[in-house]
């Protein structure tokens, strides 16, 4: 069988589809012995990135001279795919071009766009409305859609009205390197590196409003009333365009001195930084998944999250589940899992068991089972 893969989503700069299709890609590679892929990318991606390195005599990468989103992509693509011998081809993202032909597979990762435009006042509406008729077009044309939760897969059931048979759940998987207990040195000198001397509680993820780190700061705020110990929060992502509420939360609330801001954690070392958290505070009003979580408890970090989406069954019993807008119940949780908290200990053995459950092998193996599937209708 022959795949074809559009990872033209694959940047210079990691993102999070991007490292959805490296993973998917390097499991893919070291499980399917008698398939062959080609792989689509972007032709200006750098000559030292890693997706270079999976190159075999099974897995060809081939550089694309037309960008993702683009008008060219309509006419450029389906005609590619046309000229190209094949038996699958997974277009990873909800702009499947609408003249594609052949047996397809999209991913679909969520529909916070869609279910909550309130998140998102700087999107257009007609934009909006542009990428919903595009994924309503993807999610009906594919003969099978990929996504990553149950709650994403509700979620494009109660949208676009497709048989759920049509829909597979993939989870997401940890990196290894999340696993590997770091040097106490090596740990204390990347702490030195970002000033983060005292203990502190961890929010990972762009700061953009459907993450509710409003929420995280305000249970914060009411942690640290219970407790004696000089606690930092950080708040590790990039700044999301013209969204300052944070900042200017924690500045009225006079914790500037307590919250750090950490724009660009390099995420070639960004394990070190969750081996440093005493925990993980994920108080999402929507998650597609929510990785992080994973990688905490892959770090050994006891996590929190909030009670809504996907958040719970990434968690199960591994952390403590809180209602989203309640900062006393997520401030008591914080108390029990920190340094000296009757259930750091459980949550930790808890979590590195859950996380050991999501592998990127895993999650390669039953894409691949998706592909022969499909194969066979």
């Amino acid at each position: 069988m022959k795949i074809i893969i559009d990872a033209r989503l694959i940047l210079p700069q990691q993102t999070g589809i991007g490292r959805y299709l490296v993973s998917l890609i390097q499991a893919l590679s070291n499980l399917a012995d008698s398939d062959n892929f080609e792989i689509w990318v972007q032709d200006n991606l750098p000559s030292d990135h890693q997706i270079w390195s999976y190159q075999s005599s099974r897995i060809k990468l081939h550089q694309l001279p037309v960008a993702h989103m683009s008008t060219r992509q309509q006419w450029a693509i389906p005609l590619k795919v046309k000229r190209t011998p094949h038996d699958i081809f997974h277009y990873p993202h909800f702009d499947l071009p609408f003249a594609t032909p052949g047996k397809t597979v999209v991913t679909i990762y969520d529909l916070k766009y869609i279910v909550h435009p309130d998140f998102f006042p700087q999107l257009a509406r007609v934009k909006r409305l542009v990428m919903k008729i595009m994924m309503a077009f993807a999610v009906r044309r594919a003969q099978r859609v990929i996504t990553i939760s149950n709650n994403s897969l509700q979620d494009i059931i109660q949208q676009f009205h497709i048989p759920s048979e049509k829909i597979r759940v993939t989870h997401l998987g940890v990196d290894s390197r999340y696993f590997i207990t770091s040097d106490t040195a090596i740990i204390e000198a990347y702490r030195r590196r970002f000033s983060l001397q005292d203990p502190f509680i961890l929010f990972v993820g762009e700061r953009r409003p459907h993450k509710n780190i409003n929420g995280v700061i305000q249970a914060f705020k009411t942690f640290i009333t219970m407790s004696p110990k000089p606690y930092q929060l950080v708040i590790a992502g990039k700044p999301y365009a013209d969204y300052h509420e944070p900042e200017r939360l924690a500045e009225s609330l006079g914790l500037a001195d307590r919250i750090r801001f950490l724009d660009s954690p390099p995420d070639g070392d960004v394990h070190l930084l969750f081996q440093s958290a005493e925990a993980l505070l994920l108080l999402s009003r929507y998650e597609g998944f929510g990785l992080p979580l994973l990688e905490a408890m892959a770090s050994g970090t006891p996590v929190i999250a909030s009670n809504l989406t996907s958040l719970p069954e990434v968690v199960g019993d591994a952390g403590i589940v809180v209602p989203v807008d309640d900062p006393v119940a997520t401030a008591e949780a914080i108390r029990q899992v920190a340094k000296g908290g009757d259930k750091r200990e459980m949550f930790i053995k808890r979590g590195y068991e859950r996380a050991r459950q999501f592998t990127w092998e895993r999650c390669a193996q039953q894409t691949l089972n998706i592909y022969r599937e499909l194969q066979h209708l």
